[in-house]
């Protein structure tokens, strides 16, 4: 935030925010139950100089563990945060109260200014585009329709075997040309090429929405009114950022909905998605407003699929050279059930239970979206003796829930073996329903992105072996990125064909 904004809208900032805090401190002494506990920053901005750029949830689980209590609040200059940091208070509210629990927080910045209020992972679920949104998904992802996907995702896992083969040392870039191939095509039915510009689009939209939503960075979503000054006002950097952003923003719906609509109206379109809602009888078109909701559903399955697929396989790759007992256990498995001269294919995924139990450790052990997408509550709301103001923020520390001791034994250890159950015990939570978001936004295409994954880990371990260099001394430390999806911070590992070892 430059020095020139903050010249132009600082004094009625401090005005406005002064006001706001002075009536919530009127307020909070004539309320009889107090806010969860947490840090109080300065009477202006609250905590918004504390707010930490690198790995929040670990700052989150900090504060918690500080303030004795897993449920803590802090002011954001005139917005309230409230963050659930253990699964009891996630359960209880995000799910058993979902009802008054599943809106989403207004970001100015990001919903009006980028243009993205209408996004499916943005949308108000006041809204009657929520409704629509998730039935659409829910019966273009669900599990016939993702059967009908699998010669598809073959394809795509069997040129990304090609690909590593090839050349292993760009496996982050096979591995984003997969996922991307994989989602345009089942969206839109484009095929996508090796540098094609689609995947950088999905890499940059990714961080554009982290810059974009990051809490305390920009002071229009505290002021909304300061939306409405002319981008070309000196001092208006942020909103000439946010402008650039926008355009950007559009490939994700607008220019790969069109390419749709020109392939079908050449005639040589390959069946999509997209193609298959905008004509859903084979002949007519839908209206404008149900197009307008397409469009949005096919960029969200963009948006949503692409990088969080890419940081779980990624989190996989590297954590097999680390773990070599653990990827040479499942490449048993592989060669046992599917047999040491074949791909595995859709049909047989459901025959790997040690596989699947990988996926499910890497979901927790590395979390996609270490901090859920935040909820807003719409009532005043009393939870655990804490009262929880309308319109609070609500964050789900996912994080602080994968790696919680009492669900987790040794949660900082990667090991799958925790989700088969020792004698006489049960196994340790399934972590995917953690994972995928919480109430009417959790995601509804769990399965086909399950699917996905499973069929590409289980192709590549069982062409491939994954290790650290023969020269390393010393493990590598893992590190992970702080954006919305959050990714490991590759570090040296080979990829080598599996030869005469797969006995």
């Amino acid at each position: 935030m430059d020095t020139s904004y903050l010249f132009y809208s600082g004094v009625f900032a401090i005005i406005f925010i002064f006001s706001v805090g002075v009536l919530s401190l009127a307020q909070t002494s004539q309320t009889r139950l107090p806010l969860p506990p947490g840090p109080k920053g300065s009477i202006i901005s609250g905590v918004a100089g504390l707010m930490p750029k690198l790995e929040p949830w670990k700052t989150y689980a900090s504060w918690s563990r500080h303030f004795g209590d897993p449920i803590i609040s802090f002011r954001v200059y005139n917005r309230i945060i409230v963050v659930l940091n253990d699964v009891t208070s996630v359960r209880n509210l995000l799910e058993k109260r979902a009802h008054i629990y599943s809106d989403r927080p207004v970001s100015w910045m990001y919903n009006t200014i980028c243009d993205r209020g209408k996004a499916i992972f943005n949308v108000s679920s006041l809204d009657e585009r929520h409704k629509q949104y998730r039935k659409l998904l829910k019966t273009g992802l669900g599990v016939r329709a993702t059967r009908d996907f699998w010669p598809l995702l073959q394809t795509e896992v069997e040129t990304l075997v090609e690909g590593l083969t090839r050349s292993p040392e760009k496996h982050e870039s096979h591995i984003r040309r997969n996922a991307a191939g994989v989602i345009m095509k089942v969206a839109f039915g484009y095929t996508v090429t090796e540098d094609d510009h689609f995947i950088k689009v999905a890499e940059e939209a990714a961080k554009v929405s982290g810059w974009a939503t990051a809490p305390g960075r920009w002071l229009v979503d505290y002021i909304p009114t300061m939306r409405f000054i002319p981008s070309w006002v000196p001092g208006a950097d942020w909103k000439r950022q946010g402008e650039a952003w926008r355009a950007r923003l559009r490939h994700l719906s607008h220019v790969p909905h069109q390419w749709v609509k020109d392939q079908m109206a050449s005639g040589t379109y390959i069946d999509s998605f997209t193609s298959r809602l905008l004509r859903p009888d084979g002949h007519q078109f839908v209206n404008a407003e149900q197009e307008d909701i397409i469009k949005w559903c096919a960029g969200g399955l963009y948006a949503g699929a692409g990088d969080t697929t890419v940081s779980a396989l990624i989190s996989f790759i590297h954590l097999m050279a680390l773990h070599p007992e653990v990827q040479r256990k499942a490449q048993i498995e592989i060669d046992d059930i599917i047999g040491v001269d074949q791909l595995p294919d859709p049909p047989k995924l459901g025959k790997l239970p040690y596989l699947a139990a990988v996926l499910k450790e890497v979901l927790r052990f590395a979390p996609v979206g270490n901090i859920a997408l935040p909820h807003r509550v719409i009532v005043d709301d009393e939870y655990a003796g804490y009262r929880i103001p309308k319109d609070a923020t609500i964050i789900a520390n996912v994080w602080a829930i994968m790696h919680d001791v009492s669900i987790y034994s040794e949660p900082f250890i990667f090991n799958p073996d925790r989700f088969f159950a020792p004698s006489g015990n049960d196994p340790q939570t399934d972590p995917r329903q953690f994972a995928f978001g919480f109430g009417h936004r959790s995601c509804p295409g769990i399965h086909f992105a399950e699917t996905t994954m499973l069929l590409a880990m289980a192709n590549v371990i069982s062409q491939f072996d994954i290790s650290l260099p023969s020269n390393t001394k010393v493990p590598p430390t893992i590190e992970y990125t702080s954006g919305i999806t959050s990714h490991i911070k590759p570090f040296d590992i080979q990829i080598t064909p599996r030869t005469n070892n797969k006995a």
